[in-house]
């Protein structure tokens, strides 16, 4: 029901961003089907962000779908260093790791070791830094290179406005200080869903 790389992949804070934790409901037909609760804690220049996506939409008030992705990233002085991730949907297990090593970043995931540019980050949502092409970036339920399209709007108030298009089809705003303020993304069946705080 819902792609797995539409819900946020990774999350990373921005050089001087604030770091106060996001607690998003899912939404998807005017109901909520999950939580998306992300918390960050940092020790001098590293910062370690821990994101859980749960998304259990029902039926009857039977689960029809499982969803859950939990996973850690380091970034230190603003550049990815690690992640950790374990996704289950609908009780597939996939686990992703990737580590910043002299000259690259070593994965490894489904498909095996793999080894990526020294620049390549995981997608972030409200990272907006690394998107448009600033960098290589790979999916943290994958492990591989995303082809993603970007577009990029200025709004009232000082709003960024981001889309991506491509292997994920979503729409993103950032406040002024670069806050993630709004996010919704095309679904596997054609439905939207949206984040509310």
């Amino acid at each position: 029901m819902i792609d797995r790389r539409a819900l946020p992949l990774l999350l990373v804070v921005p050089a001087g961003a604030q770091s106060a934790d996001y607690h998003w409901k899912v939404i998807r037909n005017a109901s909520q089907i999950g939580t998306h609760d992300v918390t960050f804690q940092r020790e001098g220049d590293a910062l370690t962000v821990l994101s859980e996506v749960v998304v259990v939409p029902r039926v009857l008030g039977v689960v029809v779908y499982r969803y859950e992705h939990r996973y850690t990233e380091i970034t230190r002085a603003g550049r990815f260093v690690s992640v950790r991730s374990r996704l289950n949907r609908n009780g597939t297990l996939v686990e992703v790791e990737a580590d910043a090593v002299p000259g690259g970043v070593a994965i490894r995931g489904p498909d095996g070791p793999q080894r990526l540019a020294a620049d390549a980050a995981p997608l972030s949502w409200w990272q907006p830094g690394r998107f448009g092409g600033a960098v290589p970036i790979f999916g943290s339920t994958t492990g591989k290179l995303m082809e993603l399209r970007w577009t990029r709007e200025i709004r009232p108030a000082g709003v960024i406005r981001w889309r991506c298009a491509g292997e994920v089809d979503a729409t993103l705003d950032y406040d002024a200080q670069g806050r993630w303020v709004a996010y919704s993304v095309l679904s596997d069946d054609g439905s939207t869903v949206s984040y509310s705080a």
